[in-house]
C-alpha cells in the first residue's frame, strides 16, 4: 500500500474532504468551508495525488465516495473533531462567547421559546448567536452531516447514536373563530370530524396525527387547507369556518385575539407528539459550549 508521509500532509486538505464527504457536492462543500468552488475542487486533486485514489466519482446522487474514501470518512472526522475539541477552551463563558449554535427545528419552538430565549441571552450571552434551521423532515439526517448541532422536536424512536433530553410536555386543543358552531355546545368526536380543516405541517404532509387517530375509530375529516408555518393560522381561524387542532402553547398565543376561542381536543393525541425533546449527536456533542446550549434550553423551557 501507498505509505503517506503524514507530517507533509496539509491539514486543510483533510477539511476539504470531510465536507465534500458530508456534502457529496464540491458546490456545497465550498459554502460549508466559506471557499471558492475552484478551490475546493483544487484541494481534492491534491488530495487524490496523495492519497493515489480518486476519492470522489461523479454520479445520479453526487459526489459518490471510492471505497477508499468511505474506509478513510470516519477516523478522518473523528480526528478533526478531537483536534476543534483540543483547541477549544476547555470551560465555556457565555458572556464573553460570540459563538454560534444552529439548532435543527421548526416553528412550534420559535413561536413558544425563542422570545424568552432571546431576552435570556441579552442578559447572559449578549455575544452569542442562534441559527435555527428548518427540519425539513431531515432532524436527525443534519445531525448525521453535522448541519446542526442541536435538533429540536417530537421524535419517535431513535438511534443508539443520538443522546436525548425533554425539553416539555404539550397538549393540544381546537381552535375555530368564536361564532363557529363548533364553539356552541360540547364538541364530540362526530362534530369535529364533520368540520373543514387547517392543518399546519412543516413538511407540507396533507395528513397528521389527528386523520391517523380518526381512521383507527373508522372516521375521515376534510383538510381544507394545508400550511407549513403556525404564524398565519390564527387570522386564518378568525376569518373562515376552519379549525385547527394545535399545540396548547401555541393556541395560547393565538388566544390573545377575541375573535378566536379554544377548546380541548375530543382526540388523545399520540404520545410522539406531545413531547419536545432536544436530541444531539453522542460523537459531535460532548463539549463545554453544547453543555451550555442544552442547560440553558432546559432551564427557559422550564419557566416557559
Amino acid at each position: 500500500m501507498h505509505k503517506i508521509n503524514v507530517d507533509a500532509l496539509d491539514l486543510n486538505l483533510l477539511r476539504v474532504f470531510d465536507a465534500v464527504m458530508l456534502e457529496r457536492n464540491v458546490t456545497r462543500a465550498a459554502e460549508r468551508l466559506y471557499l471558492s468552488q475552484p478551490a475546493v475542487s483544487h484541494a481534492l486533486t491534491r488530495l487524490r495525488h496523495t492519497l493515489k485514489d480518486p476519492l470522489f466519482v461523479k454520479g445520479p446522487q453526487g459526489m459518490q465516495p471510492t471505497p477508499r474514501a468511505a474506509e478513510l470518512a470516519e477516523p478522518i472526522n473523528a480526528a478533526l473533531m478531537a483536534l476543534r475539541d483540543a483547541l477549544d477552551p476547555a470551560e465555556f463563558n457565555p458572556a464573553e462567547s460570540n459563538r454560534s449554535f444552529t439548532i435543527a427545528t421548526h416553528d412550534y419552538l420559535t413561536t413558544v421559546l425563542m422570545d424568552r430565549v432571546a431576552a435570556y441571552l441579552d442578559e447572559i450571552a449578549p455575544g452569542v448567536r442562534i441559527h435555527l434551521k428548518p427540519t425539513e423532515g431531515r432532524a436527525l439526517e443534519m445531525l448525521d452531516r453535522q448541519e446542526a448541532e442541536l435538533a429540536i422536536s417530537a421524535f419517535g424512536e431513535l438511534g443508539s447514536r443520538f443522546a436525548h433530553e425533554q425539553l416539555f410536555e404539550d397538549g393540544y386543543v381546537v381552535l375555530t373563530r368564536r361564532d363557529h358552531p363548533l364553539a356552541q355546545g360540547s364538541m364530540t368526536v362526530k362534530r369535529f370530524a364533520q368540520a373543514r380543516h387547517l392543518l399546519v405541517s412543516p413538511r407540507g404532509d396533507a395528513r397528521g396525527w389527528v386523520d391517523t387517530v380518526l381512521a383507527g375509530q373508522g372516521m375521515t375529516r376534510q383538510v381544507a387547507m394545508v400550511i407549513n408555518h403556525f404564524a398565519p393560522a390564527g387570522k386564518i381561524v378568525a376569518n373562515s369556518d376552519l379549525v385547527l387542532t394545535l399545540p396548547e402553547r401555541v393556541a395560547e398565543r393565538f388566544c390573545e385575539d377575541p375573535s378566536v376561542v379554544q377548546q380541548p381536543c375530543p382526540l388523545q393525541p399520540l404520545e410522539t407528539f406531545t413531547r419536545t425533546s432536544m436530541v444531539w449527536h453522542r460523537r459531535f456533542g460532548q463539549h463545554p459550549a453544547l453543555d451550555w446550549l442544552r442547560g440553558t434550553l432546559l432551564r427557559v423551557a422550564s419557566a416557559a
